[in-house]
């Protein structure tokens, strides 16, 4: 079946292509019952906007770029949350003139280099990235030339941006006192490098509940790195039988505690008995593990709605103030 057009929509219609026109763009000089027609006819024809041929003509580029981390080789399993942060995406574009591309940041990539490529090639009007770091180039990059764009995360530069974020120091904090009201008193918190700002803000939330305990937490002590982790299975393992085990631990994800979960079950230690555990979560898998493991909820979905939607505004010229946004996790308790 050809694309339909304007003229298509002109000839089911009977109307003018001016009209028809006019009508979609919700014109002044059309009546609304004409709006209507146009608008059930063009919805039934499969009409959609020639987003090129209004670029050209407005100078508007409706292109979204989202830049997301990939999977490395050998990875058992990709980040659980990125497809819940791209439906979100997506969904929150509905309706718009504006569309979707994902363009990939490799993990041993300058994260500066798919910044730099959509830019220098006019890839996009608006642009979303992640794992933002407490002095982020890219935020300078994007502020100087004036680029619109929103981060998934929190920097702690002088210039105020768009973001999105969890609140991250809360969820730590939340989830380590859980632990330590339950008994426990040597907690390992898992962290993802320190280069990234909400692994600090991680840290932090997880310090300030050991303290009001009467606890030390240090990042020698207390923190593992994933980064430091090859095999979260033999990480368990190991940090069961040594010399300091935990009685506590707080997973970053639902990968990084099913290898840990079999670990610490390999050394006969007993979920609950022996050690407590708690994660960061971003969908249902830990209710299937065994035991069913308790966790704090990001809801990505919602972040990616409110990601766009935060650019959107941003392109449309809204000042930034209102466009910063901490989401709290939701517990559920298994």
């Amino acid at each position: 079946m050809a694309k339909a057009t304007l003229k298509t929509i002109a000839e089911y219609t009977g109307l003018s292509v001016t009209t028809v026109s006019r009508a979609l763009k919700d014109g002044d000089d059309v009546k609304q019952p004409t709006k209507e027609i146009v608008k059930a006819a063009a919805k039934k024809l499969g009409y959609r906007p020639n987003l090129s041929g209004v670029g050209l003509r407005t100078g508007i580029n409706y292109n979204i770029c989202a830049i997301l981390p990939v999977t490395k080789p050998g990875d058992i399993v990709g980040d659980v949350g990125s497809l819940a942060l791209i439906e979100g995406l997506t969904a929150a574009l509905k309706g718009t003139p504006y569309h979707l591309t994902v363009l990939p940041m490799a993990p041993d990539e300058d994260p500066m280099e798919p910044v730099r490529y959509a830019f220098e090639n006019n890839l996009c009007g608006g642009m979303i990235f992640n794992l933002t770091k407490t002095q982020d180039e890219r935020v300078a990059y994007l502020h100087n030339n004036e680029i619109p764009f929103v981060t998934f995360g929190q920097t702690e530069m002088s210039i105020e941006h768009p973001y999105v974020d969890i609140d991250n120091h809360d969820m730590a904090y939340r989830a380590a006192r859980q632990l330590y009201e339950q008994g426990r008193k040597n907690i390992r918190l898992l962290s993802s490098s320190h280069d990234y700002t909400y692994a600090w803000h991680k840290y932090y939330g997880a310090r300030r509940a050991a303290r009001e305990f009467g606890y030390d937490f240090e990042i020698e002590k207390n923190i593992i790195l994933d980064s430091d982790v090859d095999d979260y299975r033999k990480l368990g393992n190991k940090m069961m039988l040594g010399d300091q085990a935990p009685d506590g631990l707080i997973c970053g994800s639902e990968i990084s505690a099913c290898g840990l979960l079999a670990g610490i079950q390999d050394t006969g230690k007993t979920i609950g008995e022996d050690i407590d555990v708690v994660l960061v979560e971003t969908c249902d898998l830990p209710s299937f593990f065994m035991p069913p493991i308790s966790g704090y909820r990001q809801d990505f979905h919602q972040v990616g709605r409110k990601l766009i939607q935060h650019l959107l505004r941003r392109i449309n010229g809204e000042t930034v103030k209102h466009l910063q946004t901490l989401q709290k996790t939701v517990y559920y308790q298994r």
